[in-house]
């Protein structure tokens, strides 16, 4: 599916200050790790990553990617396929 075509939604509690005054909903373009060492609490095994969401309107928020176990090793797997094909394209291709 491409990105624009990806719907958004959110909690009333979770909207931004004017985002229904304006009448026009809150886009998301993408959402970027802050460089922070990424937290485990051992309670709720969950792990909290800080990001920082940047909207269409150009407005960011900072806030935290929470993963449950399966989801922190699913992310795992995807990254370790991401620098594998990175490592690849990167000895095949000169500089």
């Amino acid at each position: 599916m491409p990105l624009d075509e990806v719907t958004h939604s959110m909690a009333a509690d979770q909207m931004l200050p004017g985002a229904c005054e304006s009448g026009s909903a809150l886009i998301v373009d993408r959402v970027v790790l802050i460089q922070r060492d990424a937290r485990y609490d051992h309670a709720s095994e969950e792990t909290r990553l800080a990001v920082e969401v940047h909207l269409r309107d150009g407005s960011t928020v900072r806030t935290e990617l929470v993963l449950e176990p399966a989801q922190l090793y699913a992310v795992g797997i995807q990254v370790e396929r991401a620098l594998s094909a990175r490592e690849r394209a990167r000895s095949v291709v000169p500089r």
